[in-house]
């Protein structure tokens, strides 16, 4: 019975990231009101500017259209200075009107009179000014926001009339200016529920599953494969959330496939050792005089010692194999030479287990580019296969094809054979079949990745109770 894992209770904690998400909020709301008011005050220059531009140009229209000195005596300039005001045909925009030289207003386009405290801060710097023209922007007595602006002559007219003042609401341009702000400052409003929202969304479709999933990361490097990501998402998220779960399935398989490899292994490993010193024991107790005993003993110690030698190297390839370190040495070989030895070799192990091997030597070599030791290794590896899940009175059929391309080794048994749903992973590490007799279940693996060493291929064929048939196809040798 498999010992149980304790469940892990899964934590929740996202405070760091609603306190991300704030934070960044606050930045947001502190950028936008930045923004706003930077903005704000752009567009009231710019709205004021072209208000100044404006009532300049047209002053200086009114101011041009005055009679100069030398035309017109000071009466008939007056008299035209008067019919300018009274007819200014931008009355119904711009107000018209003279100033004295102490900054009083003495006529007016509109007909109305200005309180003698009305603000002329304009005058009074024009008045100071080199180019005898000034601007302001204030408010009127009346509290009108306004814009106003005086253009001096040079010289008084009459020594009474100094100039001409230009004054306008800015009312209109308050109220556009304010509508642009309102727009701005909703435009900041959905910018802010937007950063929200996405803030939100992030959190919940991305910060949140990714820390989860980050979590059973976690876990499972930890060493709990049990531990599965509850998928609720049907987009790239869902997709790794499923790419992870695969994992953790098969780093539970490759785990129990470790540990039945550790276990059969460690069986394997334990009944010659323990035949080899009871063996060791038993000669010990019967001494040189008993010469029966004795040369069966050494028979057994000395075959027993061979095959511990045999899982040791299988061991050590192995090893080479988790960590990419096998290598070859490719030489020009006779594959059918190399093939007759190894059959030779077993023929005597097969027919002490009632195992007829059929094998008609080809007469004709067929030369490859291979290391001979590993492609005797991979016949080896085979053959021991066959005989050891063959039963008595079966056979086991040594086949060669040739082809343009490849030269065909087809190793073929009447034994227990292979579920058809174990074929495809019998050359995996790690994998033993669920028929499969005793021993380090990585044989096929390792002649896998000699056999894939070599540009060649292996195929397994298998029908269970049948037998099984595996072929290597090493690419011909060509001059």
């Amino acid at each position: 019975m498999s010992e149980m894992k304790p469940k892990i209770k899964k934590k929740r904690n996202h405070g760091i990231t609603w306190r991300w998400i704030a934070g960044s909020l606050l930045w947001t709301i502190l950028i936008l009101i930045v923004g706003v008011i930077i903005i704000s005050y752009s567009f009231r220059e710019s709205y004021y500017n072209q208000a100044r531009l404006s009532l300049l140009r047209i002053i200086e229209q009114v101011y041009s259209q005055v009679p100069a000195s030398y035309q017109m005596d000071d009466s008939g300039r007056e008299r035209a200075l008067h019919s300018l005001v009274q007819d200014f045909s931008e009355r119904d925009r711009f107000e018209l009107m003279t100033v004295d030289t102490d900054g009083n207003i003495l006529l007016t386009s509109s007909g109305f009179t200005y309180d003698s405290t009305e603000p002329m801060d304009d005058f009074f710097e024009a008045a100071n000014s080199a180019s005898r023209s000034a601007g302001r922007i204030g408010y009127a007595l009346d509290g009108e926001h306004i814009i106003s602006h005086t253009r001096l002559f040079h010289v008084p007219i009459n020594n009474s009339i100094a100039g001409i003042r230009m004054v306008t609401s800015l009312r209109l341009v308050d109220a556009q200016l304010k509508e642009t702000v309102y727009l701005l400052v909703l435009s900041c409003i959905l910018i802010l529920f937007f950063s929200i929202f996405s803030g939100v969304y992030f959190i919940r479709s991305i910060a949140i599953p990714i820390r989860s999933i980050g979590n059973t990361a976690k876990r499972i490097t930890g060493g709990d494969y049990e531990v599965r990501i509850d998928n609720r998402y049907n987009d790239e998220i869902g997709e790794l959330c499923d790419i992870i779960n695969d994992m953790a399935v098969g780093l539970t398989d490759a785990d129990r496939m470790k540990n039945d490899f550790i276990s059969s292994v460690s069986h394997e490993l334990r009944t010659p050792l323990t035949s080899i010193r009871g063996w060791g024991e038993t000669l010990l107790t019967a001494g040189a005089g008993d010469a029966l005993t004795f040369e069966k003993g050494m028979r057994i110690i000395t075959s027993e010692t061979d095959r511990l030698s045999l899982m040791v190297e299988d061991l050590l390839d192995f090893s080479r194999l988790q960590t990419g370190g096998i290598s070859i040495q490719r030489v020009p070989a006779d594959i059918i030479a190399e093939l007759s030895e190894v059959v030779m070799v077993f023929e005597k192990r097969a027919d002490g287990q009632g195992i007829e091997i059929i094998y008609n030597e080809p007469e004709e070599s067929e030369p490859v580019f291979a290391d001979r030791n590993r492609i005797r290794q991979v016949f080896s590896n085979l053959f021991d296969n066959a005989i050891k899940y063959t039963k008595r009175g079966g056979s086991i059929s040594i086949l060669v094809s040739k082809d343009d391309l490849f030269v065909t080794i087809t190793v073929k048994d009447t034994g227990i054979g292979i579920p058809e749903d174990e074929v495809d992973r019998i050359t995996e590490k790690f994998y033993r079949a669920k028929n499969s007799l005793p021993g380090s279940g990585i044989g096929l693996a390792v002649v896998n990745e000699i056999v894939s060493l070599h540009d060649g291929k292996l195929k397994v064929e298998s029908e269970l109770g049948k037998g099984t048939a595996i072929s290597v196809s090493l690419p011909v040798l060509t001059y």
